[in-house]
């Protein structure tokens, strides 16, 4: 290892190095974890619309799972670009992409095509969401970092 190369590695409190794929786990998962939970959150509201309204429209469905979904994705990127202080767009774009992979496979088991344009509508709107709310996180991150 150069003199150069030990210069650039950062060092943790315990000794080990910092950064890497490693370091990207911890926000990634936090941002997974709140997606799924925002996601959920907003597909039990739009179910209790449908209760409320004793008529399930059958062409609704689809677009407030896709818009629950993408706030879903939004607050996750948005909570792993402010955990992570910066790379927010790349994180965004992480927890957008992850998301789209989860409901993509669960389609594929539930015997929908391998992919459709209705696929590739929710993989860009996904990617989109995620990528805007971690770039809006690690924006406020920044902000906040060069106020105090």
């Amino acid at each position: 290892m150069t003199q150069a190369s030990r210069k650039r590695k950062r060092r943790c409190g315990s000794g080990g190095i910092c950064g890497g794929a490693v370091s990207a786990l911890k926000p990634i998962a936090l941002g997974l974890a709140v997606a799924a939970a925002v996601a959920f959150v907003f597909v039990m509201i739009f179910a209790l619309v449908f209760v409320i309204m004793k008529a399930i429209v059958a062409s609704a469905v689809l677009p407030l799972s896709l818009i629950a979904l993408m706030l879903g994705c939004f607050v996750g990127g948005w909570l792993c670009g402010s955990t992570a202080g910066s790379k927010g767009l790349l994180y965004g774009l992480a927890i957008g992409g992850v998301v789209f992979l989860a409901v993509w496979l669960i389609g594929i088991t539930g015997g929908a095509k391998a992919f459709s344009l209705l696929m590739a509508v929710k993989l860009v709107c996904l990617l989109l969401a995620g990528g805007c709310g971690g770039w809006l996180g690690a924006n406020r991150a920044y902000t906040r970092r060069r106020v105090r």
